[in-house]
């Protein structure tokens, strides 16, 4: 294949990481004065190890339990001190994150990887990925592709969206070949 792309063993098509990571590098540098806000990274990685209120956590299961209609949380790409392509909320890399079917769900993205563009978005779609992950699979569960950090600090979005149809969901970056580089988690809606 072109560009030194290969199926994928998983049988998801085509991968190449080198080509991902060179197309997320550039979209980071293009796009790192482009973020709605910017919080200051001293203060990123104080969010990305907080418990959200009102949900219980299990870090033995690596999962984020919620009960009421409000879920609001904060999602840290590539947080500082972090393993590479991963998210993390409430100090785990990817954890599942469980919400009652109906939820109004609040999510704060925030991308705090130095040097490439990340975004966030709750997909049908299931391990093994395609080069590119499908559509969001509710309406407002997307958070746009943010750039590298600035002198303002790691660019953050809010977003929110109703978890209106219960079932197992992945969220994923939805930069090319991320989220087969590892760079999605489960979203259950019960």
């Amino acid at each position: 294949m072109a560009m030194g792309g290969t199926p994928s063993p998983s049988g998801a098509g085509y991968r190449n990481d080198a080509l991902a990571m060179s197309i997320a590098r550039q979209a980071g540098a293009r796009l790192a004065d482009h973020s709605p806000e910017y919080l200051p990274a001293a203060q990123v990685q104080a969010i990305s190890e907080a418990a959200p209120a009102g949900a219980t956590v299990d870090k033995a299961t690596g999962t984020i339990t919620f009960t009421s209609p409000a879920v609001s949380l904060t999602v840290v790409a590539v947080p500082p001190g972090g393993p590479d392509m991963t998210f993390r909320v409430a100090g785990m890399a990817d954890p599942t994150i469980v919400v009652p079917k109906g939820a109004t769900v609040q999510i704060r993205f925030i991308n705090a990887d130095t040097d490439e563009a990340h975004g966030w978005e709750v997909t049908a779609e299931r391990p093994p990925f395609p080069f590119h992950v499908g559509a969001a699979a509710f309406l407002g569960a997307f958070a746009q592709v943010l750039g590298d950090p600035t002198a303002a600090g790691d660019g953050a979005e809010t977003i929110s969206f109703t978890a209106s149809a219960a079932g197992s969901y992945q969220y994923a970056c939805p930069m090319p070949g991320h989220a087969q580089m590892g760079m999605h988690g489960t979203l259950t809606v019960r």
